[in-house]
């Protein structure tokens, strides 16, 4: 596994793009992209992006499900893939442009799908996008559609990028990502999480489970590498202690140099800076909790720091499957930022908690808690502020509602990739929080 030094090299442009996107107005996005590929023993359909209706022509409401047709064939007169949940009440608009067909295979339904349902059709009369009723341009989409026990091969694509358009601004396209490449069925293979870090219940804690059996992980503290991307402030000397699900202590560090030198360089994950913290452990299935605090006490304001959890056999059984960090939410620069790395298509839940926290002790808890979800481009996946508002059916079956109807939800699809989730307060509001990252 190559290192990712802060976060990974494409990790942390994405942070430079998100703390950009935190000072700046966003630039506009690139329409709308689905990408088609085998991950394990199924195919899978992962779609995000916005849309910019101006220059289509509403035509009505329907009912769709998510599948597949790409050929257009003179027995059937049209191809189609729509990505989403079934039974989705959508609106047609005419006037896209583009391929006619992107393979020769025959329609095949979906076995699942969720998120926001997008599609594409060619005819004879013209092309026909779908949308999900009464959608908004620049509203942030994302769906999955899984084609379980089928290949590229069954479904009978042709690899390649097929786009429609409608005009020449942005977000007035439609582009199918056909790849060939196969990917292992998909993990989140490493965490990081920037926040302020302060004594006793205001450090950073982040938390991880550990399932499928014994998993090698390196855990890191940093610090005066931050500055390299431009952060102020940072913490000089970071401290990292490892616990396990009783509490114990498992390990500690202050610089990583001090034990496990040639272990650790041997992952290709030595921190930059020789002040810099990390552990090499190998951990049974459980639960995990890493704290990061200060080797020289604490000073205001707080230093920023980073802690990090990196798999470093992405390709075992045994996986991390949550991740969790608690600490003190700020404004500006000084919010949670929490990056992760998925190894393929897979659905995520992100919860932003802090009301939930006094319950368990937790004095300042952030009261009204706002979570985003970036891209590696740092373009907006979602964003949500009190978890009834979307979704709340979905959330609901997967187990994951939080327990206050002010805390924040975001499930998602998410192709391979990197991505970063923002916890923040509503209205600029302060205090304790808890930004957790759940694969479903």
């Amino acid at each position: 596994m190559k290192s990712l030094q802060f976060f990974k090299p494409t990790l942390a442009a994405t942070l430079v793009i998100v703390l950009a996107w935190l000072l700046s107005v966003r630039s506009a996005y690139a329409g709308y992209t689905v990408t088609l590929q085998q991950v394990g023993p199924n195919v899978v359909a992962t779609g995000t992006g916005v849309i910019n209706l101006t220059g289509l022509t509403l035509s009505g409401s329907f009912s769709r499900d998510p599948q597949i047709d790409p050929c257009f064939c003179q027995d059937e007169g049209s191809a189609s893939i729509y990505t989403g949940p079934t039974s989705s009440s959508v609106n047609r608009y005419f006037g896209a442009r583009g391929p006619r067909s992107f393979g020769s295979g025959p329609f095949t339904s979906a076995s699942s799908g969720s998120g926001d349902m997008v599609g594409i059709t060619t005819t004879i009369f013209g092309d026909i996008l779908w949308v999900p009723t009464g959608y908004v341009s620049g509203t942030a989409l994302s769906d999955m559609a899984i084609y379980s026990g089928k290949t590229l091969a069954t479904l009978g694509v042709t690899p390649g990028t097929y786009v429609w358009t409608w005009g020449a601004g942005a977000n007035q396209n439609f582009t199918l990502k056909i790849l060939s490449a196969m990917l292992p069925a998909a993990n989140i293979t490493n965490s990081s999480t920037r926040a302020s870090v302060l004594a006793g219940q205001d450090a950073p804690i982040a938390g991880f489970i550990v399932s499928g059996g014994a998993k090698t992980v390196v855990v890191r503290a940093l610090g005066p590498t931050l500055t390299r991307s431009g952060v102020s402030n940072v913490l000089a000397d970071p401290f990292l202690s490892l616990f396990d699900g009783a509490g114990n202590v498992l390990r500690t560090n202050d610089n990583w140099k001090d034990t496990q030198q040639t272990e650790i360089q041997a992952t290709g994950l030595a921190p930059p800076n020789d002040l810099e913290s990390a552990i090499l452990r190998t951990l049974q299935p459980g639960n995990y909790t890493a704290v990061l605090s200060s080797k020289n006490g604490f000073s205001l304001p707080p230093r920023t720091g980073l802690v990090e959890v990196y798999d470093t056999n992405t390709g075992a059984l045994a996986e991390l499957t949550n991740f969790s960090t608690r600490g003190l939410v700020g404004t500006g620069q000084n919010v949670i930022i929490a990056g992760f790395i998925t190894n393929g298509s897979t659905q995520v839940v992100v919860r932003g908690l802090g009301p939930t926290l006094a319950q368990f002790g937790v004095s300042q808890a952030l009261a009204d808690p706002v979570v985003s979800l970036f891209d590696g481009n740092g373009d907006l996946v979602s964003t949500n502020n009190n978890w009834k508002d979307k979704q709340q059916a979905a959330i609901e079956a997967a187990g994951l509602a939080p327990p206050n109807d002010l805390e924040a939800v975001i499930l998602a699809p998410v192709a391979a990739g990197n991505y970063t989730a923002i916890l923040s307060g509503n209205g600029g509001g302060t205090g304790i929080g808890l930004v957790e990252i759940y694969k479903l």
